[in-house]
């Protein structure tokens, strides 16, 4: 095997070329959110002065969060991973797998509930519930949604200054509307306990948590949605005392939250709507035999792009003399094969017909090729 190949190449991305990209990406997110802000305000006709602080620190984290997804797409396997995606999705099929994947990994999340009923629950109570007062927040603070009051008891929904729909002050609908984010809040809070009781209750076995890691996130979205939640109460039953002290430390611990956004835990939920591409490979692509067993483990694609990060970091494992990679076998025939090798002994590839041997440098070559296979079926 050559030396260069066992020679650690580490992946580095010159400053400039992180800082022009992210400043592009940053430059064109922040003229978008220019031109939605003037379109949902109708140029700027309805703009809620109220709500000044929280533009500032939501323009402020759609930054942040483009910055972040910039230096995560410079990395070689996600910004493959990122090309793929673009090519996958770009059929009917495709559409069709990324509709049923978020539904199942966002709108249900089957990937936890196979774990407790109690996960599952603490789960979407946080996830929907954030989700939720993300979208309520967004739209109103960038004046994507707005309410007009068009008779003495009736308003209008308006959205981008086009007009939805008309709804009774007094009605259900609106009392629902009105209250979204108090809605979302509970379902926060509730969340939000059911984690830090599990979290206390298996402390022992979470060896990994950390307070600044595990905690904290916790305890600000308890933060936000208290103060919200009271900010109703003044206002319903309170005579308004305290209004102003409340909106005060709720938009505190609002503008900390979207500061800490891009950069916390919570950017695991930009990230799983990133990683639904991670899934479409095994479901979409042609599927891979393993060189040695045959058993399928994964798909061509998917063996292609790992073969090609590697050799650019030039981490990659070949077979000399042969077109096969170490990838190219399933994790048990890995396994497997280095035991032997390790022991001088040579190895058979069933499935794709070729005896391997030690290379003396704890690594395979080639011994024979074809007329090796004699019928049988290599044991894995």
């Amino acid at each position: 095997m050559e030396e260069n190949a066992r020679s650690y190449q580490a992946y580095t991305v010159s400053g400039g070329t992180f800082s022009v990209r992210a400043m592009r990406n940053a430059f064109i997110v922040t003229v978008l959110l220019f031109f939605s802000i003037y379109i949902g305000s109708e140029a700027f006709g309805y703009f809620d002065m109220a709500l000044y602080g929280y533009l500032w620190a939501s323009i402020l984290c759609f930054i942040l969060m483009t910055m972040r997804v910039t230096a995560w797409t410079l990395r070689p396997p996600a910004r493959r991973l990122w090309k793929q995606g673009f090519r996958m999705f770009s059929s009917p099929k495709g559409w069709k797998f990324l509709f049923g994947t978020l539904y199942n990994n966002i709108g249900a999340q089957k990937f936890i509930s196979h774990r407790s009923w109690y996960r599952w629950t603490q789960h979407m109570c946080i996830s929907w519930g954030v989700i939720l007062s993300f979208a309520i927040t967004f739209s109103l603070v960038f004046s994507w949604l707005h309410f007009e009051l068009v008779s003495s008891r009736t308003y209008q929904v308006v959205m981008f200054g086009l007009p939805v729909f008309r709804m009774p002050v007094d009605s259900v609908l609106a009392f629902m509307i009105y209250h979204g984010l108090n809605w979302a809040g509970i379902a926060v809070i509730i969340g939000s306990f059911m984690a830090i009781y599990r979290r206390y209750k298996e402390e022992k076995q979470l060896v990994e948590q950390s307070k600044e890691y595990d905690f904290f996130p916790l305890i600000l979205l308890i933060a936000i949605s208290v103060t919200g939640s009271l900010l109703t109460l003044s206002t319903y039953f309170m005579e308004g005392t305290f209004y102003v002290g409340i909106s005060l430390a709720h938009q505190i611990v609002v503008i900390i939250f979207l500061l800490y956004f891009p950069f916390g835990k919570f950017w695991h939920i930009p990230l799983r709507f990133l990683a639904v591409v991670i899934p479409a490979y095994h479901a979409l692509e042609e599927e891979k035999h393993c060189a040695r067993c045959g058993v399928k483990y994964a798909t061509k694609t998917q063996i292609k792009d790992v073969q090609d990060a590697l050799s650019q970091r030039r981490l990659s494992v070949p077979i000399e003399q042969s077109h096969l990679h170490m990838s190219d076998l399933c994790s048990q025939c890995r396994r497997v094969t280095n035991r032997l090798a390790a022991f001088g002994s040579p190895v058979h590839f069933g499935q794709a017909d070729v005896l391997v041997k030690p290379n003396g440098q704890n690594g395979l070559i080639l011994q024979q090729e074809g007329g090796v296979n004699d019928g049988t079926r290599t044991e894995r």
